[in-house]
Formats: C-alpha cells, sequence, structure tokens
C-alpha cells in the first residue's frame, strides 16, 4: 500500500535521508514548494515552479533541473504513486558540507527532493462551521516573499494558536494584518474584499492569485491594503487561502466572531468548480 514516495539524487525511492551536515539541516539555507494534485493533476504547477526558481534565485541558489524537467518528475512521480490526490512537496538546500556560516565551495551541490504523499482535504464539516484565528506578532525576517526553509516564527505562531484551540495564526505587524503563519488573509469590509498587497511582507500565494481573479469575476470590489487590527471588529465576513486549506472561511479572530458568509461561500464554490 502506498504511503510515501521519495525523489532524491535523481531516483525515485520509498526510502530517503539527508546527512547530518547539511545546509538545510543546519541553516534553513533553501527553499520549498507545495503542489497538490486533483484527479492526477497537478494545480497551477508552473506557477508554483515558477515561485521555486524565484525563491531560489533570490538567495543566490541553482535549481539543479529546469522548469520542465521538475515538471517530468513530478508527473511521473503522480503516475507511480497511481492517487489521484497527492500533497506534493519540494526541497531545494545549498548541500551538503561542514558547518559553516558562508556558502560552501562551488563544487557542492545543491540537494533537491521531492516527497509525495496522499492529499486529504479540510472535512466539509470543519469547513462550513469556520476556523479560529488568533492573532501572534509577525517577528519573521524581512523576505516573506522567498519561501524560505526558516519557519521557526511560523512554527511558534500555529503552536500558539494550536495551544488556545486555533487552527491558524494570524501575524500582525506595526498594527497592521500581514498574512497567516501558512495562508493568505482576506476580509470583507463595507462589502469591499481586502487583502494585503504584494511587498516583501508577505508571500505570494499561489491560491491567493487565483481567488483573487475569482472574486473579481463574481463582481467583488477587491482592494490590495493592510488592514489594521482597529478594524477587525469591523469585518463582516473573511477567510484564508493556501494550497492545502484552499479557500477556509473564519469564524473568529481572537474574541471576535464572525459568520461564514454567503459571499465567501460563494468563492470557495467557484474555486471548487475550476479544480474538481
Amino acid at each position: 500500500m502506498f504511503k510515501v514516495l521519495y525523489f532524491f539524487n535523481n531516483e525515485f525511492t520509498d526510502s530517503a535521508c539527508l546527512p547530518l551536515e547539511e545546509r538545510s539541516v543546519n541553516f534553513g539555507d533553501g527553499v520549498y514548494e507545495v503542489i497538490v494534485t486533483y484527479n492526477f493533476k497537478p494545480f497551477k504547477i508552473d506557477e508554483h515552479i515558477n515561485r521555486l526558481f524565484y525563491s531560489a534565485n533570490e538567495i543566490f541558489l541553482k535549481v539543479p533541473y529546469n522548469k520542465e524537467e521538475i515538471k517530468e518528475i513530478i508527473n511521473e512521480g503522480i503516475k507511480r504513486t497511481k492517487k489521484p490526490n497527492l500533497k506534493i512537496y519540494i526541497q531545494l538546500s545549498r548541500g551538503s558540507y561542514e558547518r559553516i556560516h558562508e556558502f560552501p565551495p562551488s563544487y557542492i551541490k545543491p540537494n533537491f527532493f521531492i516527497i509525495f504523499r496522499e492529499f486529504r482535504r479540510i472535512d466539509d464539516n470543519i469547513r462550513f462551521k469556520g476556523v479560529k484565528l488568533f492573532t501572534y506578532p509577525d517577528i519573521r525576517w524581512e523576505r516573506c516573499d522567498i519561501k524560505s526553509l526558516n519557519l521557526l516564527p511560523n512554527v511558534l505562531a500555529k503552536q500558539f494558536s494550536k495551544n488556545r484551540g486555533g487552527f491558524e495564526a494570524l501575524f500582525i505587524k506595526n498594527g497592521k494584518i500581514t498574512e497567516c503563519a501558512s495562508s493568505s488573509f482576506f476580509a470583507f469590509i463595507k462589502d469591499k474584499l481586502i487583502t494585503h498587497p504584494l511587498t516583501n511582507e508577505i508571500l505570494s500565494g499561489i491560491t491567493r492569485d487565483e481567488v483573487i481573479k475569482i472574486a473579481k469575476s463574481l463582481g467583488f470590489e477587491v482592494i490590495e491594503r493592510p488592514i489594521y487590527v482597529n478594524e477587525i471588529e469591523k469585518i463582516q465576513e473573511c477567510f484564508i487561502t493556501s494550497t492545502t486549506a484552499e479557500v477556509l472561511p473564519i469564524n473568529s479572530i481572537d474574541n471576535h466572531q464572525f459568520l461564514v458568509g454567503e459571499r465567501t461561500l460563494k468563492i470557495y464554490n467557484e474555486f471548487m468548480n475550476m479544480i474538481l
């Protein structure tokens, strides 16, 4: 029975490991991507691979395969698993070398691997009731547009929320909402759909971009601007988006309660029509 499939060192295997002296282990020196498949088809594969190359380029890290080769590897992995819905994790690091802060010598090759696991969507009973968010200080670095392996602030924020019965943490920086620990944030305020603009303070979410297109096609006015903490009480309805959460309604932020609104569900339904 299929549990997990790895692609590492130019081959597919059911077992793989990294050396102890490895840049991702010692420094988080690398980048990653997550792609899901629906009915054997990767969702927005070109956009994800483009973002992987962007992130790698921003940290001066060479990807050992071209974009078409990565697509071929992913498609071959999908065939081998024989599972229609997968969560595909891609990681690229600066390679294996003794622990020094500067880059290793140029002859050290990057480590590139892909993990294929079955993707289980969030249960509809959870989705349509909405989930809880808890605010948390945004203490991340200034290049959140890079999908870096350095995720300790995200991990701490997620655990903070989980300890309080929440699903996600909502980052607050200088009195404004940026995004969540692993998702983008949207809110309807005064009948306008608002989300943080694309800057170095947030990740350019693939699902985020699709949701903006969907919302506009449904006739909603979309404004990309920061939402301030004192506006939370003015939110009519809100939701988060990500590759694995898709479009997920929010029923509370800290002590503020929200209904799962019709506009959010319209966006969700259109998103589902697109992917299934």
